[in-house]
């Protein structure tokens, strides 16, 4: 086989790869895997009508990033989550999104900005029609865009390997916030960046990721770690 050919089917297994592991995390945000459920490699193969080996490939990302969990004598699983697992991840998220919104501060156009406000927009008419998945996803793209207008590229990488427990998937699932008051406190967040004041900027991160994982994890009832 020539090794352009070989090259060329490698990158056709990885993108294969990557689209049935986006596939699979909006399978688990949509609840069609639950936590403790069992992910068979040829199974699920079969329902794709892909390769084992394009599944193993995502597989292995998903349990990277957490998603997914792997144990000796029991395969496969989606993750479960403890208050204590989720108030690490926000507590994470407090310091890599406040650095990154604060060299934001320095970087971010007037354009990106109002991108920014479309989307608040968007998701306060979301949370109106109490259409969680919506609201959930455009507030992941709020995160995201503000990240990336920070211009570091490893902060983005790492809060994207966070998805598994950063996502407001579980605010939607597990707290009793107003969907539509979840979407409008980013305006707080949109003040303080147009301020290009990076102390001010950085209280209204902490205080916007705070405000939300604290609820989720006192909804947790019987665990511990939400401190």
């Amino acid at each position: 086989m020539a090794a352009d050919e070989t090259t060329t089917r490698r990158f056709s297994r990885t993108i294969l790869s990557e689209q049935i592991k986006e596939q699979l995390i909006e399978d688990i945000f949509h609840k069609k895997y639950k936590p403790g459920d069992r992910i068979v490699e040829s199974a699920l193969a079969r329902d794709l009508n892909v390769s084992q080996a394009s599944v193993r490939e995502a597989l292995r990302s998903l349990i990277a990033m957490g998603f997914l969990e792997s144990e000796p004598f029991r395969g496969i699983t989606v993750r479960s989550f403890t208050s204590k697992d989720l108030w690490e991840v926000y507590t994470v998220r407090i310091a890599l999104e406040t650095l990154a919104a604060q060299l934001a501060t320095e970087r971010i156009t007037e354009d990106e900005i109002a991108a920014l406000e479309k989307i608040v927009d968007k998701m306060i008419e979301a949370g109106k029609e109490k259409n969680i998945p919506k609201r959930t996803h455009l507030n992941n793209e709020f995160h995201e865009k503000l990240v990336a207008a920070s211009g570091n590229k490893l902060i983005l990488q790492l809060l994207q390997y966070m998805r598994f427990g950063s996502w407001s998937i579980m605010t939607g699932n597990l707290s009793q916030m107003d969907p539509v008051f979840i979407a409008a406190r980013h305006r707080i967040l949109l003040d303080a960046i147009r301020s290009r004041d990076p102390e001010r900027v950085a209280t209204a991160m902490r205080e916007h990721i705070e405000s939300t994982g604290k609820p989720i994890c006192e909804s947790l009832q019987g665990e511990e770690g939400c401190k």
